[in-house]
């Protein structure tokens, strides 16, 4: 696998960061590349750049990872062009979040992942991805 693209809200805080960094440190050895949305948050280009950007990275993905504990209307965008473009999705939240009726009714989504702290999820997410 080349290239692995974390999707989720931008983090606000540093609890927000980390979890995404540890969700990165779990895909990093099954990738050359792990994108996420510290990444994102980084980019300081406009509007159109940023949707452009955006959509070059899930093209160029191999693997969509998409983390739901919190709702993001631009994740659900970005979700459905993964889709559109035949992506294999791992959705991971954490337990007792709410996730779209929507998003677990998608043939597309391979596996849906609840977890319930870093261990539990460096676990499953490993195992997840080595059926990929």
């Amino acid at each position: 696998m080349k290239n692995i693209l974390i999707l989720g809200a931008l983090p606000k805080d540093s609890a927000g960061e980390e979890l995404y960094r540890t969700i990165a440190e779990i895909c990093k050895p099954f990738a050359i590349e792990v994108f996420s949305p510290i990444d994102t948050a980084k980019f300081f280009g406009g509007d159109e750049e940023r949707y452009e950007r955006a959509f070059e990275m899930i093209k160029k993905a191999d693997l969509i990872i998409g983390e739901q504990s919190l709702p993001s209307t631009g994740q659900g965008m970005e979700l459905r062009e993964a889709i559109v473009l035949n992506k294999p999705i791992i959705v991971i939240a954490k337990a007792k979040s709410k996730v779209s009726e929507l998003v677990k009714g998608c043939p597309a989504i391979k596996e849906i992942i609840f977890y319930r702290n870093n261990e539990d999820l460096k676990e499953k997410l490993e195992t997840a991805i080595q059926k990929k």
